[in-house]
């Protein structure tokens, strides 16, 4: 009843669906913790009471309420802090903000230099990379190709 070509454009038709029907449906998010006095604050949740959970791409905003400090990258006395992401020289300036877009998994630590010896230290853990729902359109639409395609065959070989 169906024959190569038929199946082949049946193929083809549903994994052109598929590649049409992906594209990315998530968005990234932005997460602030606040500099207050000498402390992170997330949540309600200061320095390493914090539990910040993000996803690649998700940006952290620091934002300074008060005291004078700076955000560097790593846990101290770590010899390469702040080589990832720095914010530069310590200001005290109230509303001064910092951000900083994690792309890879991992633990991420960070403190202020000012004040990391008082325990002004925190981390991001952002988690492992999870299909988007465009990505799992294109795993379906393929899966459902290749089903049509072996409906079609197996009705040619019957027939």
């Amino acid at each position: 009843m169906y024959n190569s070509k038929s199946r082949i454009g049946i193929t083809a038709a549903a994994l052109l669906i598929g590649l049409f029907t992906t594209g990315s449906s998530a968005s990234a998010a932005t997460y602030e913790v606040t500099l207050e006095g000498l402390s992170f604050v997330y949540n309600g949740q200061t320095d390493m009471d914090i539990d910040l959970t993000i996803s690649p791409g998700d940006t952290v905003r620091w934002v300074w309420v008060s005291g004078l400090h700076n955000v560097a990258s790593g846990f101290p006395p770590e010899p390469n802090g702040g080589e990832l992401f720095f914010s530069g020289e310590a200001t005290a300036v109230p509303g001064t903000t910092f951000e900083y877009t994690f792309t890879e998994p991992g633990l991420y630590g960070y403190h202020c230099e000012i004040h990391e010896d008082v325990g002004m230290f925190s981390s991001v853990m952002v988690a492992g990379a999870v299909p988007t729902v465009s990505e799992w359109g294109l795993v379906v639409m393929t899966l459902l190709g290749f089903a049509v395609a072996t409906v079609a065959f197996k009705r040619t070989r019957t027939a």
